[in-house]
């Protein structure tokens, strides 16, 4: 068995942080009304406020997958190098294909967005359920 608990320690910790950052953009969206981008761009991009353009749209898609498709599968990864239970990981894995679908369906339409930010809890929480095994996993095998 390989066990990484550094690594898993450490991606476990900053995917909290990262969780928490994310759930403060999203609560900035919220209160600024704001879907996709700063504003700036949006609003007089087509002349018409809160619409956002195609290409903004499909850039943010693709931006909002690396963002956060990469600390997910890296928990995921050394979680299963930690022997994870097989349907943790499974339960995981489902999560963040139904997140990722969600976010995508949703990108682009105008808030409040439902299913955009259902996906986004989503992901987040996969995210911080990803962390709490890990964290568990390295204090169990210190």
């Amino acid at each position: 068995m390989i066990f990484l608990p550094i690594t898993l320690a450490t991606a476990s910790v900053l995917g909290i942080l990262y969780a928490l950052l994310s759930v403060a953009v999203s609560g900035e969206r919220g209160r600024s009304k704001i879907g996709l981008g700063t504003g700036a761009e949006t609003s007089s991009a087509l002349g018409k406020e809160h619409e956002a353009p195609r290409l903004l749209i499909a850039v943010r898609r693709h931006g909002h997958f690396a963002e956060y498709v990469p600390i997910s599968l890296i928990l995921m990864t050394l979680l299963e190098l930690a022997n994870t239970s097989r349907d943790v990981l499974i339960g995981l894995s489902a999560t963040l294909i139904v997140a990722r679908l969600m976010i995508t369906a949703g990108m682009g339409r105008p808030a409040p967005n439902l299913l955009r930010a259902g996906g986004n809890v989503i992901q987040v929480l996969m995210i911080l359920t990803a962390c709490g095994f890990g964290l568990f996993a390295v204090a169990a095998n210190w």
